[in-house]
């Protein structure tokens, strides 16, 4: 009896610890967007973050902004890559500039499955050769502006 009653606790412990380590991990894969000197992730209202994933095969950077205003806004920016040799890698062309809009309070995510803001997905190969290279995500000269 006494044996049952700990392995009963034992499995229990570690059902338990699973739980807890898949719950830690579910939003831990967003990083923060460093927007401003100071290392914070938001500007004028408008949350910004990046995740390193897989899409079909090829690595991406999935991005995701959160309007946290009261009113809609425009986003206007060009992507940047930050690489393990600390080097940046921006793409700073007309043609390269990234434009999206959020209604507010709301939210755009750049997934796999869903080709909405296509705008929010860029490819790794387009910076570097090996993600392995990668180090980081930046929306370089973000602007924010209200809509009216």
């Amino acid at each position: 009896m006494k044996k049952k009653l700990q392995l009963l606790i034992l499995l229990f412990v570690l059902i338990f610890c699973s739980l807890l380590k898949m719950n830690a991990q579910s939003g831990a894969d967003w990083q923060p967007i460093y927007l401003q000197v100071t290392g914070h992730n938001t500007m004028d209202g408008v949350e910004a973050l990046f995740q390193l994933s897989s899409c079909n095969g090829e690595d991406i950077i999935s991005i995701k902004y959160i309007n946290h205003n009261d009113y809609a806004v425009k986003l206007e920016w060009f992507d940047a890559v930050f690489t393990r040799e600390l080097k940046w890698i921006n793409k700073e062309q007309a043609a390269d500039k990234k434009t999206i809009q959020l209604a507010a309070k709301e939210e755009a995510m750049g997934t796999c499955s869903n080709n909405l803001y296509a705008e929010l997905i860029v490819k790794v190969k387009d910076f570097t050769a090996d993600k392995k290279d990668f180090n980081r995500y930046s929306a370089s000269r973000l602007w924010v502006s209200g809509v009216q």
